[in-house]
């Protein structure tokens, strides 16, 4: 029987592919190079990490250059460890505005709870503007696959940075897209110390073949499931990096990035589930949060990068 968090999942999704109309994903056009080729050729470089405000930075890739972003947020030291957190899809992570809402904001900023980190955010390309405009870019899978492959180097670019002016584990943990994001740098260049991804998984084609979330996704791109399964897919590299080096969190009742298919990849790793839906789990601020800490006061490790 479906419950309350699936429905508000289904609800949102029905909504939002109304208002999208003709600007669904992948309705110009659906051909790239697979995502986990792109993202292991593609290149970012960064500057010091206590650098305040927001630093653009083109990203190199194979089929076109990106432009990402990220913040440093918090700058404690050598001897702390570094967070680097990427927001989910169609979130503004640097909008600090009275009205704004995103999940950087509501994770580490308007808390009473200490982060003891470094904390820098990331911002994926195409998320500088409006919804629309952001739903326009995805017309093209190449944007899509680009924007994941620009977000996984340029945490890769941080992470390298991080591990060179610390002497602390080096963190990366997003939602949803920013999940996506993380994971992919894991099975590309897995320089991280940590990874917590939240509802997130390694078989990214499914999102768009499978989930509720095909809704938003143009006829002609359905009509090739296997197509988009074979670009965006990336299980096989990810299961195959051989360090338990991953806490992730999926929600039970997520009707978008979906328990049972996505839970294979994280087989042998420290798994964590929340009874509730995409919707509703994103919204759980404080156990979120919670996870996300957790991950990072465990106990020192050998470096890996």
């Amino acid at each position: 029987m479906t419950n309350i968090h699936e429905l508000i999942d289904v609800g949102t999704i029905q909504v939002s592919a109304r208002f999208l109309r003709d600007a669904k994903f992948f309705a110009r056009s659906f051909d790239s190079r697979p995502l986990i080729e792109v993202a292991s050729e593609s290149e970012a470089s960064v500057d010091d990490l206590d650098r305040a405000g927001e630093q653009t930075v083109p990203v190199d890739t194979p089929i076109g250059a990106f432009e990402a972003a990220y913040m440093p947020w918090q700058w404690r030291g050598p001897d702390y460890p570094t967070l680097i957190y990427h927001h989910g899809s169609g979130e503004r992570p640097f909008d600090f505005g009275r009205f704004s809402s995103n999940s950087f904001r509501r994770l580490f900023v308007e808390t009473d709870e200490e982060i003891p980190a470094n904390l820098v955010a990331v911002r994926a390309p195409f998320h500088d503007g409006s919804n629309m405009e952001y739903a326009r870019a995805m017309g093209d899978l190449e944007n899509f696959v680009g924007m994941l492959a620009a977000s996984a180097a340029l945490i890769d670019a941080l992470a390298t940075q991080a591990s060179d002016r610390t002497n602390s584990p080096v963190l990366a943990s997003g939602i949803s897209l920013g999940g996506w994001a993380v994971n992919l740098h894991r099975a590309c260049f897995d320089t991280v110390d940590r990874y917590a991804p939240i509802f997130a998984g390694a078989a990214l084609g499914e999102l768009f073949v499978s989930s509720v979330y095909r809704k938003m996704t143009a006829g002609a791109a359905r009509r090739r499931p296997d197509h988009l399964r074979e670009v965006l897919d990336f299980e096989e590299e990810f299961r195959a990096v051989d360090a338990t080096n991953c806490a992730p969190l999926l929600a039970r009742y997520d009707r978008i990035i979906e328990y049972d298919r996505q839970r294979p990849a994280y087989a042998g790793m420290s798994l964590s589930v929340l009874d509730k839906g995409h919707v509703t789990g994103s919204l759980a601020t404080d156990r979120l949060r919670e996870h996300v800490l957790s991950v990072l006061s465990e106990p020192d490790t050998d470096r890996i990068c």
